[in-house]
């Protein structure tokens, strides 16, 4: 076992990927994730490809190809089902933008719920130990999000969506202000157990037959603690999270 400096993840991924392709006739290798001679077919999908190519910013944003896949799809599915889409924890908007985008989302009957603090963790649901052993994330993450302005840059980025909601206060207990009566897609990004927990207590309910629920965070081991919620949650309602090697997990509402 090695530890990995985070602020070198894609120095190590590029490294990585260009040890292995002249090995391999297909090789991908981004956000912590290699496979070998899959086809990765999204990537040439058009759609995707242009909407990823308009607002992919960053390195650490390009690398996520694989996990925006997996919300364009359960996005893509939800699509003729009755309700809404709810986001819970947004950040920079990135990879809801990426499936709007892909959506066309302004041509459909159906409103994007967009929630969260836009100046980091709340103490009533989050601290330190959330993490274990690895407490520092706690730190650096309260720094990144907890950004000046971040809160207008992203209303900014959704403005060419009407039917966007971006949405500032805490989860849960903002959903008592706005939120939809019905939901087909929900996306849980909080990075902390107890919000997100509340969040399922509060909206998974309103999920409707079919609707998908993909979680972030479920399968990396430094939120482990969220993973532990989101099993319990749901197998005290008969379900079982599916694992992805994109580290996210995936329910879909029967």
């Amino acid at each position: 076992m090695f530890s990995i400096d985070p602020s070198r993840k894609d120095e190590l991924d590029h490294f990585i990927k260009n040890l292995i392709e002249p090995s391999f006739k297909a090789a991908y290798c981004g956000d912590n994730l290699i496979t070998l001679e899959k086809t990765a077919g999204f990537l040439e999908e058009p759609r995707f490809a242009r909407a990823f190519a308009r607002h992919a910013r960053t390195e650490e944003e390009r690398s996520r190809a694989w996990r925006l896949h997996t919300l364009v799809w359960a996005a893509e599915s939800a699509l003729n089902l009755p309700g809404d889409f709810v986001e819970c924890g947004v950040f920079e908007g990135f990879m809801s933008s990426v499936v709007m985008d892909v959506l066309e989302f302004e041509k459909r009957d159906k409103t994007f719920y967009l929630y969260d603090t836009f100046e980091g963790f709340s103490d009533k649901y989050s601290d330190p130990d959330d993490y274990g052993p690895t407490s520092g994330f706690y730190r650096f993450a309260q720094k990144l999000y907890d950004q000046p302005g971040l809160y207008e840059r992203v209303r900014q980025r959704f403005a060419p969506w009407p039917n966007a909601k971006v949405i500032r206060g805490v989860v849960p207990d903002v959903f008592a202000e706005d939120s939809p009566e019905r939901i087909c897609y929900l996306h849980v990004d909080l990075n902390a157990p107890r919000a997100e927990r509340g969040a399922l207590e509060a909206l998974f309910d309103r999920v409707v037959p079919g609707g998908m629920v993909v979680f972030d965070d479920h399968g990396w081991k430094v939120f482990y603690k969220q993973k532990a919620e989101h099993d319990a949650f749901m197998r005290a309602r008969g379900y079982a999270v599916m694992e992805l090697p994109t580290g996210q997990g995936l329910v879909i509402k029967r």
